[in-house]
C-alpha cells in the first residue's frame, strides 16, 4: 500500500526528531503538500519523483553557489531531503521570496514557439502587471545558475509589503 503525502511526511519527521504541524498546512497543490515543523522549517512532501528531483536539485544548485537571495527575493535554503519518500525540508522565508521550483528545465532554455513565447510574456504583464520588469531580472539572475524557471505566478513569487 502506497503511503499518503501526510504519512511520509510523518516518517520524514520521526526519522529526524522533530513534529510537524498537520492542522494548518503551509500550502498545498497539485506537486505536493507543505507543512511547518518544530524546527522552524517548512517540509514538503511531492507526488511526482520529477518535480521533487527538479525541486531538490535546484536548491541544491543554488545552495552550492551560496544563494539567500537573488534581486532582494529571499530564496528558502535546503536543509535536508529524503529521495525515498520525496521530501525537501527548506528554510522559510517571508517576503519578497521566490520558491517553487518543482517545474524548472536545467542548463538550457526550454525551446518554445515565438508565438508561445509572445504569449506566455502577455500572460506574465497580466499577471505581475508593473512588477513584471522586476520579475523578468529575478528569473534571469536563476538562468546564470542554470534555472529556468517555469512557474511565475503570484504566490510563487512574492512581494514585500512595502515594496
Amino acid at each position: 500500500m502506497e503511503l499518503t503525502s501526510q504519512q511520509r511526511a510523518q516518517q520524514y519527521a520521526s526519522a529526524r526528531k522533530t513534529e510537524l504541524n498537520f492542522e494548518r498546512p503551509l500550502g498545498e497543490g497539485i506537486d505536493g503538500r507543505v507543512w511547518a515543523s518544530a524546527a522552524d522549517t517548512a517540509v514538503k512532501v511531492f507526488e511526482r519523483h520529477h518535480n521533487y528531483r527538479l525541486e531538490r536539485e535546484s536548491y541544491q544548485r543554488l545552495q552550492a553557489a551560496g544563494v539567500t537571495e537573488l534581486r532582494g527575493f529571499a530564496v528558502p535554503e535546503l536543509v535536508d531531503f529524503d529521495d525515498e519518500l520525496l521530501v525537501v525540508e527548506m528554510t522559510i522565508v517571508s517576503p519578497p521570496f521566490i520558491l517553487d521550483f518543482g517545474k524548472v528545465h536545467f542548463d538550457r532554455r526550454p525551446e518554445f514557439s515565438a508565438e508561445t513565447l509572445a504569449e506566455w510574456r502577455e500572460s506574465m504583464q497580466e499577471l505581475f502587471e508593473d512588477r513584471w520588469p522586476e520579475v523578468r531580472l529575478l528569473l534571469a539572475a536563476l538562468e546564470r545558475y542554470g534555472i529556468y524557471y517555469l512557474d511565475a505566478k503570484p504566490g510563487n513569487i512574492m512581494f514585500g509589503p512595502s515594496s
